[in-house]
């Protein structure tokens, strides 16, 4: 697997919630390699927090520089910094730095204890906040930066308004603690668009550790290479699924573990999960087997970096027309789809965040309809060469590779088919519900 590395520059917790060590337990379970420098060393378990020894600035610098100067970097996260000299000297070594910097600014513990000094707050909104790609406060943080007091939606666009002025690029404010029916992260883009991100508020008690979860996640999917918005949607999603499996280790707040989804195995049970969730959408979709071409349809999505087809699951057989609705012919397997996972291993090979694909019919119109909302590219079966025509799998990659090699953001493909080979389209998508939205566009204005 081609992994990205992050680095981490934070305080270490104890007790393994917060700080470095849930960085890295989120970078590894998302498939990123993580790097760390230490700012602080905490004395702590799930309770609370005892004591704080910073780790002198020099040292801190060392620690940032002995990595940068050797490894690839594709993102870095700033979270606890606790006084003003050691945020000086990290701003010194990152001001002209051109890596997506994302910054969560920490400043109380879960149990109230104070992880930054009164008068380096100052230090970090003029120095480390405008160079960032993206900062994440929550409600409280947001209080704090803004100067306004956030009860209501008004209130939060308006303090999400004067953060953005510090200079970051982005801001994504997260609305756990907003008292309201659901939990909204609002982010706030480089154009000043406004966009919110929204799950129904889980009946959890106050927990240790999912701030650094999500800004870690939000870290790891930017060094991938996803869109700002886009990552936000995926880190929010990621932290609303481990909250969902809260771990009581001690006497105190329970902890948010993102190792739960750590390793191979766990990548394919939440693609598997993910797939599966998406063909029961699938197959209450009215309308949707006037799209089904003559050689039916498959659906298919990779683990993340997947190389081979036996990292894509697909169905066992095919999805089938049934009058205008269709149904999966048998179970969801890995390695099961030969044709569209040979077509979503090509885009992979181009653009790795590609990871679901869907075939449906050839039609004039639904090409029209398919570039009103998204971009569309083409390849000639005529051409294929002669020896590929004789590898099953290969005139696909060969197809798929020339229809991307101008724009590695299609989400279309199609040929007009061959002797003996049906036109096609597939869709690609990042995630299966992507599909699912696509499809569902299409079945309403086809």
């Amino acid at each position: 697997m081609n992994f990205r590395s992050v680095l981490s520059i934070a305080g270490s917790d104890s007790s393994s919630g917060a700080g470095i060590q849930a960085d890295l337990k989120t970078f590894s379970s998302l498939g990123t390699y993580g790097c760390f420098a230490i700012t602080a060393i905490t004395v702590q378990n799930t309770k609370n927090i005892f004591d704080v020894f910073p780790i002198p600035s020099e040292i801190v610098v060392k620690q940032i520089n002995s990595i940068l100067h050797d490894i690839k970097i594709d993102a870095i996260k700033i979270g606890m910094v606790y006084d003003g000299e050691i945020i000086n000297k990290i701003f010194q070594v990152l001001k002209n730095i051109n890596i997506p910097i994302i910054v969560d600014p920490v400043f109380t513990s879960t149990s109230g204890t104070n992880l930054i000094k009164a008068d380096a707050i100052k230090a970090l909104t003029k120095k480390i906040i405008p160079i960032a790609t993206i900062i994440t406060p929550n409600i409280n943080e947001a209080k704090q930066l803004s100067g306004v007091e956030i009860e209501t939606k008004e209130e939060l666009v308006r303090a999400i308004n004067k953060i953005k002025k510090l200079g970051p690029k982005f801001v994504i404010l997260k609305g756990g603690h907003l008292v309201s029916e659901h939990c909204i992260d609002t982010l706030i883009d480089d154009k000043l668009n406004i966009i919110e991100f929204s799950n129904s508020r889980l009946p959890i008690p106050e927990n240790h550790g999912s701030g650094c979860n999500f800004s870690a996640a939000l870290s790891a999917y930017i060094s991938q290479g996803y869109e700002i918005p886009i990552a936000c949607k995926f880190a929010n999603e990621f932290i609303n699924g481990i909250l969902k499996n809260l771990l009581y280790l001690g006497k105190g707040y329970p902890v948010t573990d993102a190792s739960i989804t750590t390793s191979s195995s766990a990548f394919k049970f939440h693609v598997l999960e993910e797939l599966s969730r998406a063909i029961k959408e699938l197959e209450s979709l009215s309308d949707i087997g006037k799209l089904i071409p003559e050689t039916q349809s498959n659906f298919a999505y990779a683990i993340p970096n997947a190389t081979s087809i036996k990292e894509v699951a697909g169905i066992k057989g095919r999805i089938v027309r049934i009058d205008q609705k269709v149904k999966a012919s048998s179970c969801i397997e890995f390695g099961a789809s030969q044709h569209i996972a040979s077509a979503i291993i090509s885009y992979m090979a181009i653009n790795p965040l590609m990871r679901a694909g869907f075939n449906i019919k050839y039609d004039k119109k639904i090409i029209e309809v398919l570039q009103s909302f998204m971009k569309v590219s083409e390849y000639d079966r005529l051409l294929e060469p002669r020896k590929l025509k004789e590898k099953e799998g290969f005139t696909i990659q060969w197809g798929i590779k020339k229809a991307i090699i101008k724009d590695k953001s299609v989400r279309g493909i199609y040929h007009k088919g061959d002797i003996g080979k049906e036109p096609m389209i597939i869709l690609f998508g990042h995630k299966p519900a992507e599909i699912i939205q696509y499809l569902t566009k299409l079945i309403d204005n086809y």
